[in-house]
């Protein structure tokens, strides 16, 4: 049993648990249930092992940091895992010691542990993307920001402006939160004084130092990621503005439901100490802006939403309604909180493992986490190299199928996406004409020109795999040809 007085006399060492614990067992559920890294994880290994700023979809830091722990990792992939819950315990950090600035330490706890309710921070934590790696940028820009504006000490300004560089390397729309930032320094008058001195000049100074890779790429390119932004807001039945936050909302249904059964509602909750009114407004514009700056900017160009781009968007939310619901806060509340926190933390990476599972016994559809990738990419390797004599130095085809090949391989071929230049700018058509390829693509999907054109005249061959000992399960079918390399 958790004891009340234990927990809020040590909030910090509740926290600290809280980190281990989200690391252990979100790391060790899909480590043990995956046979397959997931898409994204697929997408940005493919990019990170050629080292590439940004890409034709996002800039490329989650890339780069998984291509990083996969050397430091001798190859293994399942230290993936581990690293996306480093970005989430480094935001459950940020935003602890951001709220014991603003709230003290019990308060501060007590949002922090909140967050194992909000969705974000359980079921999609497993595959490092371009939201996940936002997080604890996130976070950590708005702690640098409070300290920097209510302290004035030069070093937080520096680290301002190196946290809001690197969330640009995250994603572009971090925008949102640099807006929101921006607005709230000339709103508060404290942070509005401290234009009059270095620290936030340095900030910028720092910030278009670290940005500026990102902004050359985009003026080279002719802002290419804003054509894949375009076309994926338009596609997949995109979520309108109001459809959006409606779906950020249902995402704290559970965040919900912990605050009501700790008892931070009812009479009295809702007493605000004066003294906490500029730490209120702080979370209110820094915590609710941005996905209100989202919904605006939909519903003026008719844009659609994905609901999952609000996953960087909440890591206040703990805070927050710590800070308008203080008055009933308590070490029993706190205590609840954890108890509740801990019994999420054992029920949902169980049940999210059992339904990799169940769905590899059960399904007729495999979803990609099972796919055998080590039979797949040792049958296609092989074959490749009883045809031509080598290994494939360049694999061509969907990020995915190709990608799940590329990363088995000895000798860390490039991935050709689609053999397209503008997707892969890398791999070039003389590059493949020299060095050759293995080309692959999922049977009955339509393969891209590029593939077409590269397959035109070759002998194509269909491989059938099976993940699934279910009689319904429908096998994976791949198809593939070879591209020899020139003989020299």
């Amino acid at each position: 049993m958790i004891r009340s007085e234990s927990i809020l006399s040590r909030p910090g060492r509740a926290v600290a648990v809280l980190c281990a614990a989200q690391a252990l067992v979100w790391t060790l559920a899909p480590a043990l249930t995956h046979s397959a890294p997931p898409l994204d994880v697929v997408e940005m290994l493919v990019w990170g092992r050629e080292g590439v700023v940004a890409t034709y979809k996002h800039p490329n830091l989650p890339g780069l940091l998984l291509e990083a722990v996969r050397l430091l990792s001798f190859g293994a992939l399942w230290p993936a895992y581990l690293l996306a819950q480093a970005c989430v315990a480094a935001s459950f950090a940020a935003v602890y010691l951001l709220g014991r600035d603003l709230l003290g330490p019990g308060r501060a706890a007590a949002g922090t542990l909140l967050l194992t309710g909000v969705f974000y921070y359980s079921w999609p934590t497993p595959e490092v993307n371009h939201n996940l790696v936002q997080m604890p940028l996130w976070a950590w820009t708005c702690l640098a920001l409070w300290r920097s504006a209510a302290s004035g000490r030069i070093v937080w300004w520096l680290l301002l402006g190196v946290f809001a560089g690197l969330s640009l390397w995250a994603k572009y729309s971090s925008g949102l939160l640099l807006a929101a930032a921006g607005l709230w320094i000339l709103l508060d008058a404290q942070a509005r004084a401290q234009l009059a001195r270095i620290g936030p000049w340095a900030a910028l100074a720092v910030f278009a130092v670290v940005a500026a890779p990102q902004a050359q790429y985009l003026v080279e390119t002719g802002f290419l990621p804003l054509d894949y932004a375009l076309a994926r807001a338009g596609s997949g039945r995109p979520d309108g503005p109001l459809s959006f936050l409606l779906t950020q909302a249902a995402d704290h249904a559970v965040f919900l439901l912990m605050a009501l059964g700790a008892g931070l509602a009812g009479r009295g909750a809702a007493r605000l100490p004066p003294g906490e009114a500029r730490a209120r407004r702080f979370l209110l514009v820094m915590g609710l802006l941005p996905a209100f700056l989202a919904a605006l900017a939909a519903g003026v160009t008719g844009m659609g939403l994905k609901d999952m781009w609000g996953m960087p968007m909440f890591n206040l939310s703990g805070l927050l309604l710590l800070a308008l619901l203080p008055g009933r806060f308590g070490g029993r509340r706190l205590a609840r909180i954890a108890l509740f926190a801990a019994v999420l933390l054992a029920l949902l990476p169980a049940a999210y493992a059992a339904s990799v599972l169940l769905r590899a016994e059960r399904s007729d559809k495999p979803s990609r986490v099972v796919w055998p990738q080590e039979e797949i990419a040792a049958r296609l390797l092989r074959a490749y190299e009883n045809e031509t004599g080598a290994m494939p130095k360049i694999v061509a085809g969907p990020v995915w199928e190709a990608g799940l090949v590329a990363l088995a391989a000895p000798g860390g071929p490039s991935v050709s996406i689609d053999a397209d230049e503008r997707k892969a700018p890398w791999v070039s058509a003389e590059d493949i004409g020299r060095k050759g390829a293995l080309v692959v693509w999922r049977t009955g999907s339509e393969p891209a020109p590029g593939l077409v054109a590269l397959a035109a005249g070759r002998t194509t061959t269909e491989e059938t795999f099976r993940w699934s000992g279910s009689a319904t399960a429908r096998p994976i079918r791949i198809t593939w040809t070879a591209v020899p390399p020139r003989v020299p």
